[in-house]
C-alpha cells in the first residue's frame, strides 16, 4: 500500500501530465508483469482465482494477466464468476424485497466447482451464461482448454473458502485485487479507499450502465455490506495482493465526478455525502480524458 499526498500528485499533475501518467501505469503493469512472470514457471493447467471489491478493476486486471500470459507463450482464459448468477427467482432477497447480488449464496457453489474441477481434471466443461437482462441463465457453451492452460477465474467471491476449499487440491492460486492506497492533504485523510471505488464505480455505472448517481448511492451500502461479509474475511487468504490505485485518478476524474455530483438533487439523503465528496475532488488539479492509454485500467470506468 501507498500513500500519496495532494501537493505532489497536484505538482505532478501541473508540471508534467504524460509523464506522471506513464509512470502510474508502469507502476500498475510491472506488478502485473513480475506476477505472471510466477505465474507461468508451474507446467500444467492452473487456476487463478482473481477476486476483489467492487470497481477494484478486476476485469480489466484478468485481461492484461491473460495477454501477459498469452505472450509468454501459454494458453489461458478467462471466467466470470458473474455467469453462475443463480435465475432470479432461485436468488436471495433482502427485506425490502431487492436481490441480494453480493451474497456468495447467489452463485450456483456446486456448478462452480463442479466446472472448474472438469476443466482441470479433463480440459473440458459446460460453462453456462447469465443474462443481466433477463435474469436468468441463457444456456451454456462448451470450454476447452489444453493441457497447460491456465484458467483466470474472476469475480468477487473468487477467494471465498465456498469455493476455493472443495478445489483445494487442484493446482491453485488465489489473488485479491483493489483500490490499496489513500490520498492525504497536509497530514490528513482526504480520499479513503472506499472514496475512490466509489467514483470509480458512479462514473462507470452513469456512462455504461445507465444509471443514475442516486441509484449508485442506493446499490452502494448493499455493496459494502457485502464486502464486509463475504470479501474482507478472506482478503489475507490471497496468496498475492495486487494494487489497482494509479496516482493520477483523482485528477482525471476530478471534472467528470463533480459535474455527476452536483446535479444530485437537493433533498436527496445523500445530498451532504454527494457534497463532501465534491469538495475533496475540487483539491485536485485536472487531467484530460485524451491523455489516459487505450489499455489503461482506468478506462474500464471511463471508456
Amino acid at each position: 500500500m501507498s500513500n500519496f499526498s495532494l501537493e505532489e500528485i497536484n505538482r505532478y499533475a501541473e508540471s508534467s501530465p504524460e509523464r506522471f501518467i506513464a509512470s502510474c501505469e508502469e507502476r500498475y503493469l510491472g506488478s502485473l508483469e513480475k506476477i505472471t512472470e510466477d505465474i507461468c514457471l508451474k507446467k500444467g493447467r492452473t487456476l487463478i482465482m482473481l477476486a476483489g471489491p467492487s470497481s477494484s478493476g478486476k476485469t480489466t486486471t484478468a485481461k492484461i494477466l491473460r495477454q501477459d500470459i498469452m505472450k509468454r507463450g501459454r494458453h489461458a482464459t478467462v471466467i466470470s464468476l458473474d455467469d453462475y448468477y443463480l435465475d432470479q427467482e432461485k436468488s436471495y432477497y433482502f427485506e425490502d424485497g431487492t436481490v441480494d447480488y453480493e451474497t456468495v449464496k447467489a452463485l450456483d457453489l456446486d456448478l462452480i466447482t463442479g466446472s472448474l474441477r472438469q476443466l482441470i481434471e479433463t480440459g473440458s466443461a459446460e460453462v453456462p451464461q447469465f443474462s443481466f437482462i433477463t435474469k436468468r441463465r441463457d444456456g451454456f457453451r462448451n470450454l476447452e482448454v489444453s493441457a497447460d492452460e491456465i484458467i483466470i477465474v474472476e469475480g468477487l467471491h473468487a477467494i471465498n473458502p465456498l469455493i476455493t476449499e472443495p478445489l483445494s487440491g487442484e493446482s491453485l492460486k488465489k489473488i485479491y485485487v483493489s483500490v490499496s492506497s489513500r490520498m492525504y492533504d497536509d497530514g490528513n485523510l482526504l480520499l479513503n479507499k472506499r472514496d475512490m471505488r466509489f467514483i470509480r464505480r458512479m462514473v462507470r455505472d452513469y456512462h455504461f450502465r445507465n444509471s443514475s448517481v442516486e441509484y449508485t448511492f442506493y446499490l452502494w451500502n448493499g455493496v459494502r455490506m457485502g464486502e464486509d461479509r463475504y470479501l474482507f474475511p478472506y482478503s489475507a487468504d490471497a496468496d498475492i495482493r495486487i494494487d489497482s490505485t494509479h496516482a493520477y485518478e483523482p485528477c482525471l476524474f476530478k471534472n467528470i465526478a463533480m459535474e455527476l455530483l452536483d446535479h444530485l438533487p437537493h433533498d436527496s439523503v445523500y445530498y451532504p455525502t454527494a457534497r463532501a465528496l465534491s469538495e475533496k475532488l475540487s483539491a485536485f488539479s485536472s487531467i484530460s480524458q485524451q491523455a489516459v492509454p487505450e489499455n489503461s485500467l482506468l478506462r474500464e470506468f471511463i471508456g
